[in-house]
């Protein structure tokens, strides 16, 4: 009970950061599931990693809780607008193998974290060390420092 009740307060803070109407955290996880299942399909791949990067910090433990997913994707490709004041590219191009490999590039693009390079496919123990990474954050992390970087 106290883990829905902190999730929900969270969704409430992270809501709150930008000019969207507030969301429920199921609502978030609802969304994120049903995106993630796009992404199963190459017809409306791109569009569900678009869209997840559409729906931002608040969404940010909704895709985390979603991230131990090691289905491969149809299509082994992301881009990504590169938001770097130092890019010297207005994109970043990822070959993400698995479903956990473009949702940490899409998590790195919203919160400016780095869990492990696993965005263009990865080893067994360097997903699992990234996906430890996302949950640790987190956990430790204060919801309004979520996306500080991103």
């Amino acid at each position: 009970m106290k883990l829905q009740a902190f999730t929900v307060a969270l969704a409430i803070v992270l809501t709150g950061r930008n000019a969207s109407p507030p969301v429920k955290s199921s609502n978030i996880d609802n969304r994120v599931a049903t995106l993630i299942k796009r992404m199963m399909q190459g017809s409306t791949e791109q569009k569900a990693f678009a869209d997840l990067e559409v729906l931002g910090c608040p969404a940010v433990p909704a895709i985390i809780r979603q991230m131990d997913d090691r289905r491969n994707l149809p299509e082994r490709r992301i881009s990504l607008r590169n938001k770097s004041p130092q890019a010297f590219e207005g994109m970043r191009y990822y070959g993400p193998e698995e479903v956990v490999d473009a949702l940490a590039a899409i998590l790195n693009q919203i919160t400016g974290q780095d869990f492990g390079s696993i965005h263009s496919g990865a080893s067994e123990p360097r997903r699992s060390a990234a996906v430890q990474g996302c949950h640790d954050f987190l956990l430790k992390t204060p919801p309004d420092k979520l996306c500080g970087a991103g």
